[in-house]
This record gives structure tokens, sequence and C-alpha cells, in this order.
């Protein structure tokens, strides 16, 4: 394999990741452009930090 086709394929990976962590936290109320730039910068830790921590209050829903 040459090293171009390892790195254009791993930067396709890491942008498809990115692209759904945002829309999985746009289901944990939180926003989705917000964490789509973490985990392009951060990546896996950023990823996993959002699947661990609980889900964020709705703001529409006060009680």
């Amino acid at each position: 394999m040459q090293i171009e086709y390892v790195a254009s394929m791993m930067s396709a990976l890491w942008v498809t990741v990115a692209i759904l962590a945002g829309g999985y936290a746009r289901t944990r109320n939180r926003s989705a452009w917000a964490w789509f730039l973490l985990v392009l910068v951060f990546g896996p830790i950023a990823a996993f930090l959002l699947v661990v921590w609980p889900p964020a209050r709705d703001p529409s829903a006060s009680a």
C-alpha cells in the first residue's frame, strides 16, 4: 500500500466519525456543530466523552 492511499483513507474515516458524532450529539441534546468540530480536532477522545457523558437537559422542558 502506498502511504498516500492510507493517509486518504484515514482522513476519510476521521471526517466520517466526526459527522456521525455530530448527529449523535444532537440526539443527546448537545450542539451538533460543536461536537463535530471537537471530534474533528481531538478524535476518539472527544467521541468517547460524548458517549460517556450523560445527555444534556432539554432547555425547553422547564419544570
